[in-house]
């Protein structure tokens, strides 16, 4: 791990420092998904979240023991448990983009999908007020469901939209995708966090949440020891406390804005 402890100095760290030195710290929030119910490596995930007091929001598919997910995730404590779709299967037509809604689907249809999902986690005792679209999907028509039922949406780009204050994306997945899952690798993820937190410093955005993404079903070795190097250096705070509180910005670890808020 030291090897990834040296990337992190030397790559992360100036940028750092020019925040330290604002007396500000980044806001860093994280997010796994694709959870469907209690495996090993969700053990070691949650194992992972709660030595380095790092609350995580677990994205997880209604199809799924979401009883047995709910109590694991109470066990461990600063878990969030939140929508992953509805079976997490592609219904998109050949050529198009992977997505669970498509252009045939009628808006009843989206919306009593999503009260079904909305039941399944009541029922395990663990109401869910965020949904994550699998493959980053958005259609229309699923955008128009969630207003319906109040969710708020999550999904994976850069800077939010003016027109969404209160939705948080991802921007940071720690894995490559093709020809299949590993990871993305050190020096690779962390020049892309230090452009994204020099986009942030640059604009004045100093509370502008940045979105951890990791997906413990598909991590390798090389994966896990990363974030054990990288969890202690970014400290994640909870979604809720962003959204609940966004001048405070407060976790299990404390106050994250550390001056008040100015602009440049």
């Amino acid at each position: 791990m030291w090897l990834n402890r040296l990337l992190i100095t030397a790559i992360l760290g100036p940028e750092l420092a020019r925040w330290k030195a604002r007396a500000r710290a980044p806001v860093v929030w994280w997010r796994d998904d694709d959870a469907r119910r209690p495996t090993p490596a969700l053990d070691r995930l949650l194992a992972l979240s709660s030595r380095f007091e790092a609350p995580i929001t677990l994205a997880a598919v209604p199809d799924g023991d979401i009883q047995a997910l709910a109590q694991a995730c109470r066990a461990a404590g600063g878990v969030e448990l939140a929508i992953h779709g509805f079976r997490h299967e592609n219904r998109a037509p050949p050529g198009r983009p992977s997505g669970e809604v498509n252009d045939l689907d009628r808006l009843a249809d989206v919306v009593l999908e999503l009260g079904t999902a909305l039941d399944v986690f009541r029922r395990a005792g663990t109401p869910a007020s965020l949904f994550v679209p699998p493959w980053n999907n958005i259609h229309p028509t699923l955008r128009a469901a969630l207003a319906l039922h109040g969710l708020e949406l999550s999904g994976y780009g850069d800077l939010r939209n003016v027109d969404e204050p209160a939705r948080l994306d991802a921007h940071l997945d720690v894995l490559r995708w093709k020809p299949g899952p590993r990871f993305r690798g050190a020096a690779r993820f962390l020049s892309r966090t230090r452009r994204l937190l020099t986009e942030r410093r640059r604009k004045g955005l100093w509370d502008e949440p940045l979105g951890l993404l990791t997906h413990h079903l598909d991590h390798d070795e090389a994966t896990w020891r990363f974030l054990e190097a990288f969890l202690p250096v970014v400290k994640p705070v909870s979604r809720r406390s962003i959204v609940g509180d966004p001048v405070a910005r407060t976790g299990r670890d404390g106050p994250r804005t550390l001056a008040p808020r100015k602009a440049g």
